[in-house]
């Protein structure tokens, strides 16, 4: 069954993206510009022709938010992109849509604050530990939370501040939507019916470990002999070695950790050469070298899940969940566009 979408409501995360190269899987189209780097948006972005300049863009309620206020969150915004590269044509685009977005973070963010100020919510440091413990152990190995913090022009305090505010924030937004019941039996039903092709006909999939030499950076004679490599762990792996240990102790995936596994993955997720193996090995073999621009791959199936439709019986708790979550969305939109109208918010001189 495909995952349905779930949205939680005010959730607190640090977004944060560790690219994982050579494991076959398709590069996300969204980084194939080719044209200008983000590096030069800083220019694009400079609103401000003197240093000590910080003029007052918006009151919201009577409080000011100042043009250094909007940059940064401009900065942070940005920090999503870094290393992507945009076409010139689309860099002005990207500036307005930016800036934008920016400032309605800042003024709902302003919003929030002040009603979870009047209802006297409050989030304990016992809280904060909790969430930010669990940001270090969602940390790949070798990476110091201090460290990411430094790169986004933060410190530890002023994230607990940032997280003191927001997990007061969501509190009071969780508590908006406690009213909300679950659907009925008749809602599941129809909503199953309606959204069989979209959401509960399986495609056929498989899932596979893998070996990978990695050979993007190599010479020919490298690459050679990296071949030559993973030629001898096939042969180790035909007289008997365990395709886990081998996998973590020689393989360059990230997958290496989970003994080379990658799950279960269908087609059009992986590079064609990889999925074609993947596709048409048989189950619990090691197949034959396959090459792509990633390297040189070992790949065992094991197991092939046929294309099906799951019945209402096996959908209904995950759909009674959506259906929820929707329901509790469509409850926090309506509140935060009642507090958006309702508010006093005065605009100066554009940026």
């Amino acid at each position: 069954m495909k995952q349905l979408s779930k949205m939680r409501i005010g959730a607190v995360a640090v977004a944060s993206v560790v690219g994982l190269s050579g494991c076959g899987r398709e590069a996300d189209s969204v980084a194939d510009f080719d044209d200008v780097d983000l590096s030069q948006a800083e220019d694009l972005f400079d609103v401000s022709t003197e240093a000590a300049a910080d003029p007052v863009l918006v009151t919201v309620e009577g409080a000011e938010i100042r043009q250094s206020e909007l940059m940064q969150e401009v900065n942070m915004i940005m920090q999503r992109f870094q290393g992507q590269q945009v076409p010139p044509e689309q860099m002005a685009q990207m500036r307005d849509e930016v800036m934008e977005g920016a400032m309605e973070n800042l003024i709902m963010r302003r919003l929030l604050i002040n009603r979870v100020d009047a209802e006297g919510i409050e989030v304990d440091d016992a809280e904060i530990d909790e969430v930010i413990d669990a940001f270090r152990q969602q940390l790949p190995p070798g990476m110091e939370l201090e460290d990411q913090l430094a790169q986004a022009g933060m410190d530890m305090v002023s994230l607990r501040d940032n997280l003191r505010q927001e997990m007061a924030v969501n509190k009071m937004l969780e508590a908006k939507v406690d009213h909300i019941l679950e659907p009925t039996e008749d809602e599941i039903a129809a909503f199953h019916a309606e959204h069989r092709e979209e959401y509960f006909t399986m495609p056929e999939s498989v899932r596979a470990s893998h070996i990978l030499i990695n050979t993007t950076e190599m010479n020919e004679e490298e690459q050679e002999a990296a071949r030559e490599r993973i030629a001898e762990l096939r042969d180790q792996l035909i007289a008997g070695a365990d395709f886990a240990e081998l996998a973590q102790a020689e393989s360059d995936c990230p997958s290496s950790a989970q003994g080379g596994d990658l799950g279960q993955f269908g087609r059009g997720q992986m590079v064609p050469p990889f999925e074609e193996a993947a596709f048409t090995q048989e189950i619990g073999e090691v197949g034959e070298i396959v090459e792509t621009q990633f390297g040189f791959h070992l790949i065992k199936v094991s197991e092939r899940i046929e294309a099906g439709t799951t019945d209402l019986a096996e959908s209904r708790e995950q759909i009674a969940t959506h259906l929820t979550e929707q329901s509790r969305q469509d409850a926090m939109r309506a509140y935060i566009e009642q507090i958006r109208e309702e508010a006093d918010i005065q605009f100066m001189d554009a940026p």
